[in-house]
């Protein structure tokens, strides 16, 4: 692993994550039962999406261990909830944040490059699944939005920018 990103990346750090599409740099949200399609997946709180127009939610990344080529995190939401809401994965594989669920896994981050704007990268699973997007539409706001998957979807990259 380069060692600027070593540095700048093995250690626990509050940051955001973008999924990077078309371009441009897509927000990452939580859905909210409210988000109802008008056909589709209607979600539940707290799945993990990339779409709209809001800046990415903020995310703690407690830094777990490393290989040559992974970093390993546990991601929870940057927030004062007592316990935090961890990242993890439902029984068919969708990305949330669970609070009462015991989330133990870590996740991976596999760089890809570091560039001005932060770290360019793959978000994997403890198992080494990379995540991937897929599209449902329509959203009730008339946006397209994705849900974040690691058994389904098509691959995508992220950036990764710590807060400052």
């Amino acid at each position: 692993m380069d060692s600027q990103i070593q540095d700048a990346y093995a250690k626990s750090f509050t940051g955001r994550l973008h999924a990077i599409a078309t371009g441009g740099y897509v927000p990452l949200r939580l859905s909210r039962t409210h988000d109802k399609w008008n056909w589709g997946i209607a979600p539940q709180y707290d799945w993990l999406m990339a779409g709209g127009t809001e800046k990415s939610i903020a995310m703690d990344f407690a830094f777990d261990s490393q290989t040559d080529d992974r970093l390993h995190y546990h991601i929870s939401l940057a927030s004062k909830t007592q316990p935090p809401k961890k990242l993890g994965l439902s029984h068919n594989s969708y990305l949330g944040f669970y609070q009462r669920t015991n989330v133990t896994d870590y996740w991976k981050i596999e760089p890809l490059q570091l560039t001005e704007h932060g770290l360019v990268c793959y978000l994997r699973d403890h198992q080494g699944y990379r995540v991937g997007a897929i599209k449902d539409t329509p959203h009730r706001s008339g946006q397209t939005m994705y849900l974040l998957n690691t058994k389904e979807g098509e691959t995508i990259t992220f950036l990764l920018q710590q807060r400052t």
